[in-house]
């Protein structure tokens, strides 16, 4: 049988998927990775990885790259209630909470076999793509949620974390509790855990630890301290947890529900995505999750933000003038768990999860 004459125009990849995406096309049964997603990152990440690939720019100076992509996917759509509805009712899911009200819903999909294949006249950006597609793919998640591990995507075969050019640190999951452990850990770095009326534990945030140790008081006090307890400023005071991603609104559910927003007088930071990126992969029915933090936290580096407390202003907080999460991970995983977490909780389950999740981190690194 002749070859195609055009086969030496394609390159193809078949992928695997890990995680399901959360889809906006909520009622489409094809609903997966589209090509109108896909080509716009992978645009970028070559036009940054490859140097002096060729490009096209348009007339308001955007650069694409010439080829083409086609997916054929064979997927399974499941039911609006499995990410947050049951019988009827209004369940959270641990990481997604855009169906909790009125609007169009979202679905998860998830494809048990995926092809993509690459078409381009130009051999030097198929030869691009043959050689950084895989980083690609270990770099990006796709649709809703994606630095959360959603949507997370691979070529078929073993994960290589040492194509992120990161520092790449993983702990182990399930298929089942993915979502749940993900949470948990992120919430222990950024927020703390408050679990110990539900027989959980308490544990302060890791970067409350991380801020106290470089003698900075970290915004929760601050903003307590300015609108609660009325005593003004206090002595190096910092925007701490919006490091990992900018909150402009949340709720404090301990202090009547008090709304606090943060806007920046400037109007040139609106919103900042969380800087760590999970990667959660599903190898002989196990998840391993790999998680690793980018440069990008040098944009909200040194920001003064007004914090505002239900309708009450006037309390200005900057975020520090130098930080790396290197440096965070590093205080985080030598941190002496059985001195931070008070010693009642540490028969808890709870307890010796996160005293798991961080010796795997040790052993990863």
């Amino acid at each position: 049988m002749s070859q195609n004459p055009l086969d030496k125009f394609k390159v193809s990849f078949t992928l695997k998927q890990h995680t399901p995406i959360i889809h906006f096309q909520s009622e489409q049964s094809g609903a997966t990775l589209r090509s109108t997603e896909l080509k716009p990152k992978l645009d970028r990440f070559l036009l940054k990885q490859v140097e002096d690939i060729p490009f096209i720019k348009n007339a308001n100076g955007h650069r694409s790259l010439d080829y083409k992509v086609k997916i054929e996917a064979k997927t399974e759509m499941s039911d609006i209630e499995t990410i947050n509805s049951k019988n009827g009712k209004s369940i959270p899911n641990p990481l997604f909470f855009g169906n909790m009200g009125e609007g169009e819903k979202k679905r998860f999909s998830l494809a048990s076999k995926i092809e993509i294949e690459f078409f381009s006249f130009n051999s030097e950006v198929l030869k691009a793509i043959r050689n950084n597609f895989e980083a690609f793919l270990a770099y990006t998640n796709f649709g809703t949620r994606q630095s959360k591990g959603f949507g997370s995507f691979y070529v078929k075969k073993p994960f290589d974390a040492t194509v992120i050019k990161h520092k790449v640190y993983s702990f182990s999951s399930s298929a089942n509790s993915w979502q749940e452990d993900i949470k948990f850990f992120y919430a222990f770095l950024r927020a703390g855990i408050n679990t110990a009326k539900f027989r959980g534990i308490y544990a302060k945030a890791v970067i409350f630890s991380y801020a106290k140790s470089k003698n900075i008081t970290w915004d929760k006090k601050a903003i307590k301290n300015y609108y609660l307890d009325n005593n003004g400023d206090i002595e190096n005071q910092k925007l701490m947890r919006d490091l990992f991603g900018l909150s402009s609104s949340q709720s404090w559910m301990s202090y009547r529900r008090a709304t606090i927003t943060k806007d920046d007088p400037t109007k040139e930071i609106t919103r900042f995505k969380s800087p760590i990126t999970f990667k959660p992969i599903l190898e002989n029915g196990k998840m391993r999750i790999y998680f690793w933090a980018d440069t990008s936290v040098e944009k909200i580096l040194n920001k003064e933000f007004l914090v505002k407390f239900d309708r009450k202003s006037g309390l200005k907080l900057k975020t520090p003038t130098s930080f790396t999460f290197d440096d965070f991970f590093d205080f985080a995983f030598n941190l002496d768990l059985s001195k931070h977490i008070d010693s009642e909780y540490h028969n808890n389950d709870q307890y010796k999860k996160l005293v798991r999740m961080f010796n795997e981190i040790k052993e990863s690194k």
